[in-house]
């Protein structure tokens, strides 16, 4: 080891032990749920996450479902994560290339916005939706939306003159 590289070392440690004294972060699992969440779903081919049934991707911006499909083990160290994602993907996008990107985007993000060690990303991808089908679910959405909703009025109650 050579002097600079020496020096650089000590330099490193001394910046750690002073980051010490401002105090400790912590990032809880839901919050590396929903930074993963959010990553995957940006990727061009994911449908959307699944909690491990065929057919059922929650739906993509669903506060309640963001954590659906995504299992996060964090190292007793607090500084370490794994993480396991179960996806649905387009089939007209090549899925291992989608895969693949979910990975990426999803370790740069978790290092960066959470400040972990992001050992692995395991990529499941449980269903697949056709284009026809995707077609025919936005339809489907659409003419929900569309759709009004009918408002009853309501008739005043008789008085019974007595």
């Amino acid at each position: 080891m050579d002097i600079l590289e020496n020096k650089n070392i000590e330099k490193k440690s001394a910046e750690e032990e002073k980051n010490l004294e401002l105090g400790k972060i912590s990032v809880s699992k839901d919050v590396v749920a929903i930074i993963v969440a959010m990553e995957a779903i940006k990727v061009k081919g994911v449908v959307g996450l699944t909690g491990g049934r065929k057919g059922l991707a929650a739906p993509i911006l669903d506060k309640n479902n963001l954590n659906k499909g995504i299992d996060v083990v964090m190292a007793q160290n607090q500084k370490e994560v794994a993480l396991t994602v179960s996806l649905v993907a387009d089939y007209s996008v090549g899925i291992y290339q989608t895969a693949r990107e979910v990975q990426k985007n999803i370790k740069k993000a978790v290092e960066t916005m959470a400040g972990l060690i992001v050992s692995k990303v395991d990529i499941n991808v449980l269903d697949v939706k056709f284009k026809e089908d995707l077609e025919k679910e936005k339809k489907e959405e659409d003419t929900k939306k569309e759709k009004p909703v009918e408002v009853k009025e309501k008739t005043p109650a008789k008085k019974d003159d007595k």
